[in-house]
């Protein structure tokens, strides 16, 4: 049976805002707030967008000031999003602040043909990312109850090589058992992510693997160590096709 027709849905990703409770704080000598401010007011010009993702590192002092001020500004939008928790966050507070509304921090999205699936990467007091076995319990039970969805998987750390060495050091220490329901299972059509604060587009056995620019400082991509980027912060749009096909690219947004 061929896919049916349609117009694509389109998807606005964000990530790694690192807010604080102080919105004069700078990290890396930048102003987050400021500089998520005039990434939210592009988004916001994004007139027929389905939904948004955030892949974590809402904020960076954990607070709940910070999450709550995040949750207000993205429900501000008017659309259907998910949050996944990054290496800086705080989950309970997180969680507290994203637990219902317009943006929340539920296992999944459904938007026509296509289902999100999100992935929670965190562990506690650490910079690295892992999935538990329970994360990949959900995740196997997500794949099984809808069997008729295209498949976007987000997360917070890379799963596979970037090529930045100092970042490819701490990212998803555990990505085989995520790579493998991958290539086993032709419904996940893409996988997008954050921590890397730069833009990654590969091609894996036919599946893309997305990294958007953060909203906060960016990192240079391909630096041995620690390198701060001075380009302005960004955001991705994804369209996704009815026949399962998908389409993106990265916005950057002045933000003086």
């Amino acid at each position: 049976m061929s896919e049916p027709g349609g117009a694509p849905q389109r998807l606005l990703h964000l990530t790694d805002t690192h807010l604080f409770a102080d919105p004069d704080a700078l990290l890396a000598d930048v102003n987050v707030h400021r500089r998520f401010r005039a990434v939210l007011a592009a988004l916001a010009d994004q007139s027929g967008a389905a939904a948004l993702l955030h892949s974590g590192d809402l904020s960076h002092d954990g607070s709940a000031v910070a999450y709550q001020r995040l949750k207000a500004a993205l429900d501000s939008l008017g659309l259907p999003g998910r949050v996944v928790p990054g290496n800086h966050d705080q989950r309970d507070a997180m969680d507290t602040a994203f637990a219902s509304g317009l943006v929340t921090a539920s296992r999944s999205l459904r938007l026509d043909h296509w289902r999100v699936i999100t992935l929670d990467s965190h562990v506690p007091d650490q910079v690295h990312g892992w999935l538990d076995d329970a994360e990949l319990r959900a995740l196997d039970a997500c794949l099984t109850d809808d069997l008729d969805a295209h498949v976007l998987i987000m997360l917070h750390h890379q799963p596979v090589a970037v090529g930045t060495l100092w970042l490819d050091a701490i990212g998803l220490k555990n990505p085989e058992p995520l790579l493998e329901r991958i290539a086993a299972n032709p419904k996940i059509r893409g996988v997008v992510f954050g921590h890397v604060h730069h833009e990654v587009g590969l091609h894996i056995n036919g599946c893309p693997f997305l990294a958007t620019p953060a909203t906060a400082a960016q990192f240079r991509g391909g630096a041995l160590t620690f390198t701060v980027d001075p380009s302005a912060p960004g955001y991705r749009w994804i369209d996704l096709h009815p026949d399962g096909q998908l389409s993106t690219g990265v916005t950057f947004v002045r933000a003086d």
